[in-house]
């Protein structure tokens, strides 16, 4: 067999796919009585393993390599942690491992303890070209076994937005309203500004701008002003008064804005230009004193698209950008982006604030919430659609995504619930 990788010799072992009458390399009996946990950390590649050689019972770690040779190469002979290593597992046997006190170490060569076919279909896999490893083998996989695995998908994809999170809390002095402001702001940037719109929240302090909620012009100011948006010369009044009053408030709160040339528009509809979300969360800002409970405590759809249906200030119903005049229509934050605000956003903060605060209704409430959503509309989720996977709410669909980046993408089929199926059918 050529070709042969650790992760599908992790696999095997992992799932029990060896056949039940196996001999150490110096023919006596071996029984796995349980593999152990997986590790994918340092150390040795199964913690905790149980299997019995010959007549006795063993309690400790597994070791596995393509060849026996590899724990040389790999100097596992130099470090401490492989010194409770019970059992080599390898697939072929070139040279004999001796343990710290001289004796040879017992090894399992698994070459011919396992079914060929689930080798083959393995190597399909990792050498398939398709848009995904078994797009060909896909429409043999019962539709239970992602709806079952949709879920742990999902949490998964959050687990990632919320360690981003809870890093951003810590060096924010563990403050809530700073910290969620930070990804609301991070979220109306969408996939094109977001970065930019990170570095506007950072920028000025939540607190700062709360001074200031009652007086929205003052608001934009602030926000357009730290966005470098008001610098050279303005024909229009608006603009003008804009910078006049931001160069005052800029001085009084010692402020620095960030570059103008950060954000982007190209290939951008208007309607998402920078310059109208600024707008928006200028406005969702006056409109709202307490946000971010008010994010927490809704536990539907319907109250969140309240939260966030915020119109643009008068001056950009017949504007897009400062200068340029447009056909008079009043710019409010559509539902496709309001549900994408509350995909990328609100249901990680709840998730967030539900495991640091220790209420696990936050968390119901953004499983719900998913659950309530309609699917996303992208090429890929188009393409999963067309393979037979439901796309029909949101917990579908950030499954599907997950499903594409952290195991299509990676060929990490081994790990993936409908690899397994087809592997083993």
């Amino acid at each position: 067999m050529t070709g042969m990788t650790e992760e599908f010799l992790h696999y095997l072992w992992e799932y029990r796919l060896l056949k039940p009458d196996l001999q150490t390399c110096d023919g006596v009996e071996l029984t796995i009585l349980h593999p152990g946990k997986h590790n994918r950390d340092g150390g040795p590649d199964f913690f905790n393993s149980r299997i019995r050689i010959r007549d006795t019972i063993w309690a400790g770690n597994v070791e596995i390599h393509v060849n026996a040779s590899d724990w040389l190469r790999h100097r596992h002979q130099e470090d401490p942690a492989y010194e409770n290593v019970i059992l080599h597992v390898v697939f072929e046997n070139d040279i004999n491992i001796v343990d710290r006190y001289g004796k040879i170490l017992p090894v399992l060569e698994v070459k011919g303890c396992f079914p060929e076919t689930i080798y083959s279909r393995y190597r399909d896999f990792i050498l398939n070209r398709s848009w995904i490893p078994c797009e060909p083998q896909l429409k043999d996989v019962p539709g239970f076994v992602f709806d079952q695995w949709s879920a742990a998908l999902v949490l998964e994809r959050l687990e990632q937005k919320i360690h981003l999170m809870k890093q951003s809390w810590a060096s924010n002095q563990y403050d809530w309203e700073e910290t969620c402001y930070q990804f609301l702001f991070k979220a109306f940037g969408f996939k094109i500004n977001a970065h930019a719109f990170e570095l506007l929240a950072k920028s000025i302090s939540w607190r700062t701008l709360q001074k200031h909620r009652d007086h929205p012009f003052q608001l934009e100011s602030l926000l357009f002003g730290q966005a470098g948006m008001l610098m050279g010369d303005f024909s229009e009044e608006y603009p003008q008064k804009l910078a006049k009053e931001y160069e005052f408030l800029r001085q009084k709160y010692e402020l620095d804005s960030i570059e103008k040339g950060i954000w982007k528009f190209l290939r951008l509809r208007p309607s998402n230009f920078p310059t109208i979300r600024i707008a928006q969360l200028a406005s969702l800002i006056e409109a709202k004193e307490n946000l971010f409970s008010e994010i927490l405590e809704s536990g539907s759809v319907e109250k969140l698209t309240g939260i966030f249906s915020v119109a643009a200030s008068k001056y950009w119903n017949d504007h897009f950008m400062f200068g340029r005049l447009t056909a008079n229509s009043q710019k409010v934050v559509g539902i496709a982006s309001i549900r994408l605000v509350i995909m990328n956003f609100v249901v990680p903060f709840m998730f967030f604030a539900g495991q640091e605060k220790g209420k696990k209704n936050y968390k119901e409430r953004g499983m719900t919430i998913l659950e309530q959503l309609p699917g996303e509309v992208n090429a890929d989720l188009i393409r999963w659609k067309e393979l037979g996977l439901p796309v029909s709410n949101a917990l579908y669909t950030q499954a599907l995504i997950q499903l594409k980046t952290s195991y299509c993408d990676k060929i990490r089929c081994l790990d993936c619930r409908i690899g397994n199926q087809l592997l083993r059918t």
